[in-house]
């Protein structure tokens, strides 16, 4: 089963979008493409120096989710969460 893809979107001042538009059409590829080849390398390259090292802590991530949440059982998916708080606040 494949994964579902999750979206970013980013917004770009003009000359950048610019500057990154020519230099995809010179490589040939996607703006899109020479994107996630630029975060892929740019992550892979954070990982290896060990940018990440010790900073993980997944026990403090439960802990910072329990505080904020309690026994809420959350969604997957975290529209679900903006559009549950946007009802909450129409209805006040």
């Amino acid at each position: 089963m494949q994964t579902k893809k999750k979206r970013l979107t980013l917004d770009l001042d003009p000359p950048v979008q610019r500057r990154l538009k020519a230099v995809a059409a010179l490589k040939g590829i996607s703006m899109r493409r020479y994107c996630l080849a630029a975060i892929d390398k740019e992550l892979a390259r954070d990982e290896a120096n060990g940018a990440f090292a010790g900073s993980f802590n997944i026990e403090r991530l439960v802990a910072l989710q329990e505080e904020a949440f309690g026994d809420k059982v959350l969604p997957a998916d975290g529209a679900e969460l903006i559009r549950e708080a946007r009802e909450s606040r129409s209805i006040s």
